[in-house]
């Protein structure tokens, strides 16, 4: 179906939240019936405090049906790269191409972002053609969260290159964006958090590409995820220094095991 001409988009504002959070329920909770083993979604979707919250470091916006908010976007855009943090429709109005369009005014809205990535639940049937329709391309799996395999998909719209040499990275660089193969990794060592006290488990691995190499630092369950020998993304991490040596670090970004 066409998209309609009387989609909007609105910048979100914290007298949104409330209605974001009812709709977003209402969404999340109807993908019992694509898949999902009963009612529920992402961290906060339900809470208005959420979507208030996200209104200071996401791009947030109300997707209008006339004048009846029917769903919402949330964008994280940094530089030429942009993550679609989520995306969602009333039931009420699912294939009504509302989705479509909304998808197609917030992308129009950052003309510097040249690659556009998004994930769907590895259970989710309704994504797969949704975002295929859009030019988006499978091109591999999203386990940052440990337990969870997110389909994860891209779109180039420019010319920009926004997947970073690994050979131009240096220590302090954030919204790091880079490609490579898994060359080698060191066993896990336990350490002590300076935050909580407890303890941790960490190890380093080698990830090069063409033009250099970087030891990657693994939390934890990233240890168990990266495997020798696979082709990584990593999306939105940093760089710093330890005992000279340059290190990338995934943080609050995402690891995407490559297709």
């Amino acid at each position: 179906m066409d998209s309609p001409s009387v989609v909007a988009l609105m910048e979100a504002s914290e007298m949104d939240s409330e209605r974001l959070a009812e709709v977003a329920k209402r969404a999340y909770d109807s993908d019992v019936d694509v898949g999902a083993k009963g009612p529920g979604g992402p961290q906060g979707y339900d809470s208005p405090a959420f979507y208030t919250r996200s209104l200071k470091f996401l791009g947030c916006y109300v997707i209008l049906l006339e004048e009846e908010t029917v769903g919402g976007v949330m964008a994280n855009v940094s530089g030429n790269h942009g993550v679609m943090e989520r995306i969602f429709v009333d039931p009420d109005h699912h294939r009504e191409g509302i989705g479509s369009k909304a998808m197609e005014l917030v992308m129009g809205r950052y003309q510097e972002v040249s690659l556009w990535t998004l994930g769907a639940p590895e259970w989710n049937t309704r994504t797969t053609a949704f975002f295929e329709k859009l030019g988006f391309s499978h091109v591999g799996w999203d386990q940052t969260e440990p337990g969870v395999k997110n389909r994860w998909y891209e779109k180039r719209t420019g010319d920009a290159e926004a997947i970073m040499p690994i050979g131009s990275l240096r220590d302090g660089v954030s919204n790091v964006t880079v490609e490579g193969k898994v060359a080698e990794k060191s066993y896990p060592r336990m350490v002590r958090s300076k935050k909580t006290g407890g303890t941790l488990t960490v190890a380093n691995a080698a990830l090069e590409d063409a033009t250099g190499r970087i030891v990657m630092v693994l939390w934890e369950k990233q240890f168990e995820v990266v495997k020798v020998g696979a082709r990584l993304r990593v999306e939105n991490g940093y760089t710093n220094s330890y005992s000279g040596v340059t290190q990338l670090n995934i943080g609050y970004g995402r690891l995407i095991t490559l297709i």
